[in-house]
């Protein structure tokens, strides 16, 4: 047995790697990303705006201030989420449901702007 070193290897034969391909991933659409960011800090912004007076304010806590709070902070969790979907090239099929909702969005806040 020490005689049979078993079935004899090429010179610089390479084990197979599993590597993927260069283009496995397609191509980020940079519109959709660029929508879902620009939609996201709007959101942030309108949250933060709505939230912080309402959160801070002086007066009894009324209900209309929670309830202002709460809206502006889902306001904000909702464009956070859409930033972070801006930043996922990776998953292009969450970036156009991003983008989808993003167009939603715009099209519920400002009727005029057709150019989405």
């Amino acid at each position: 047995m020490a005689g049979h070193q078993g079935a004899p290897r090429e010179q610089g034969h390479q084990p197979e790697l599993l590597v993927e391909p260069a283009g496995v991933f397609p191509a980020p659409d940079h519109r959709n990303q660029q929508l879902c960011l620009d939609v996201g800090r709007a959101l942030v912004l309108c949250g933060v705006c709505m939230a912080i007076p309402a959160a801070f304010d002086p007066a009894d806590g009324t209900a209309g201030n929670s309830t202002r709070a709460l809206l502006g902070f889902l306001l904000w969790i909702m464009g956070a989420c859409l930033c972070l979907l801006g930043f996922t090239p990776m998953a292009p099929g969450a970036v156009r449901a991003g983008a989808v909702v993003a167009t939603t969005v715009l099209k519920c806040l400002s009727p005029l702007m057709n150019h989405y």
